[in-house]
């Protein structure tokens, strides 16, 4: 019988910035190595980007519910969002559970 594991504690991923990494890094890690500018640290880089991405996209949603009222585009982000999680669910294969 094999000697069991020990359980690791800390599971967070940490990308040192002297290793090589076996894929591609992901998006938040990549673009604050390359561009010293980009904001946020490394650590919490995911979170940051959500927020400068709706940041981004708030004006478009704004004038959209201005000029169409806000019904419509009510209605449109709830497609968005059922359609979302259902190409998740299809991709991931829980969509029958």
């Amino acid at each position: 019988m094999p000697a069991e594991k020990p359980m690791i504690e800390d599971v967070r991923v940490r990308y040192g910035p002297g290793t090589i990494p076996q894929g591609p890094l992901p998006f938040h890690v990549r673009v604050r190595r390359q561009h010293a500018w980009w904001p946020g640290p490394e650590l919490y880089g995911k979170v940051v980007d959500r927020f400068l991405l709706v940041i981004g996209l708030t004006p478009g949603m704004v004038w959209a519910s201005l000029s169409f009222g806000w019904l419509p585009v009510l209605f449109i982000l709830a497609e968005v969002v059922l359609i979302r999680l259902t190409v998740y669910r299809v991709l991931k294969g829980t969509f029958l559970d």
